[in-house]
């Protein structure tokens, strides 16, 4: 068998310690994979480190694939059974991130009849997120829930439906927008909006700091079934233009200095992190109220909208329970994707959980760039079946 270049540009002794080295740096790669993939299990009360290296998974798994890739370059394809191993560890919060489901699955004419779709958006007001576009003579965000055409959308950041120069809304798709969806509800509990085609109520819930807490429960009749939507904008991040500003900075430039190194990466940490933390801590207790009321409730349940945090989240898990509730993304679709993309944050943070007589069979992410959020639509069928309250 020939040296490799490796073997042959580099002594034994030297070789000897470099590799012992790689062992190390597979092991701490493999570490913060396992961390990072369960870091959601662990109630940010108590810690938030765990949370905030689960925002990093895709970035440790681009270095364990390098990581790996170095093992057999240097002919010590063995360790890279460090990395694989964590991996297969860390599959089921792998599979929530990155699911493999290739193709969409076809649906009988049968089940068709007892399918509805529900479009699911941060809509940012229906103002235009890429500013003063040449040429539009409509508003892109309506006109993309016009072509959906879903049964159910679940808005967020929505407070009125009504004409607007300023932003291209004509009178037009305000007059074919109520046409097309007779039962509405518009800026429920700050900002939070439903158009449907099917009847719905709205249900009063006795919420805890109901001025900070914007989510609200709508039950409908569909095809003879009750299916309760929880409709949630989770508390965000807070940050503001000079914390948007700085993160940025990270990529547009590099500091030219030790100390100007150390400077910015201080300022995130107490600018940044901090405010990450508190907003950690208080979508657990919203995702914790949520939990209780869908276990109070029972029956059919969605729980969609603009969760501000991302999947395998305490939040979601909680939410999620033992198992009752499933993830529509995770059950459908092929491959990692983002849903927000405002401010060089790329994560998925809008979501469509459910529970109950009824299967998601398809999610799509829509691409207009209309919003900072990209909107998610699902096709759900019905099973045909009551489900009895718990």
């Amino acid at each position: 068998m020939h040296d490799s270049l490796f073997h042959r540009l580099i002594s034994r002794p030297a070789r000897a310690t470099l590799i012992t080295m790689l062992l190390v740096v597979n092991i701490i790669v493999a570490v913060i994979t396992l961390i990072s993939a369960y870091g959601g299990t662990v109630n940010p009360a108590h810690t938030v480190i765990p949370a905030l290296m689960s925002m990093m998974l895709p970035i440790v798994l681009i270095a364990g694939i390098a990581v790996a890739g170095l093992d057999i370059l240097v002919q010590k394809p063995r360790m890279a059974i460090i990395i694989a191993l964590s991996w297969i560890a860390s599959a089921p919060s792998l599979l929530s991130y990155s699911p493999l489901h290739p193709g969409t699955r076809s649906i009988t004419p049968e089940e068709q009849s007892r399918s509805f779709t529900m479009l699911t958006w941060n809509a940012l007001h229906f103002w235009d997120f890429r500013g003063n576009v040449p040429d539009i003579t409509t508003n892109a965000s309506i006109d993309y829930i016009l072509d959906t055409d879903a049964d159910i959308v679940n808005l967020q950041e929505v407070e009125a439906v009504q004409d607007s120069p300023m932003w291209h809304i004509t009178s037009e798709q305000v007059r074919t927008l109520k046409e097309r969806y007779p039962y509405r509800m518009i800026n429920v509990n700050n900002e939070l909006s439903i158009l449907s085609k099917y009847p719905f109520q709205y249900v009063s819930l006795d919420m805890p700091d109901p001025m900070g807490i914007r989510m609200a429960l709508f039950r409908f009749e569909i095809m003879g079934e009750t299916v309760n939507l929880f409709n949630v904008h989770l508390e965000s991040i807070g940050l503001n233009m000079a914390d948007k500003e700085l993160y940025q900075g990270l990529f547009d430039k590099a500091p030219g200095s030790e100390r100007a190194i150390r400077k910015e990466l201080s300022d995130v940490k107490h600018q940044l992190v901090s405010k990450l933390a508190v907003a950690f801590k208080k979508r657990a207790d919203q995702a914790r109220f949520i939990r209780h009321t869908i276990d109070s409730i029972g029956g059919n349940f969605i729980v969609a909208g603009d969760f501000n945090d991302i999947q395998g989240s305490y939040a979601l898990r909680t939410i999620l329970g033992d198992g009752d509730m499933h993830d529509a993304y995770a059950e459908n679709a092929f491959g990692p994707t983002i849903t927000y993309h405002g401010n060089r944050f790329y994560f998925r943070i809008d979501h469509v959980l459910y529970r109950g007589d009824m299967e998601a069979v398809d999610i799509e992410r829509g691409d207009t760039p209309s919003s900072d959020h990209y909107p998610l639509l699902t096709t759900f069928v019905m099973n045909g079946e009551n489900e009895t309250s718990e």
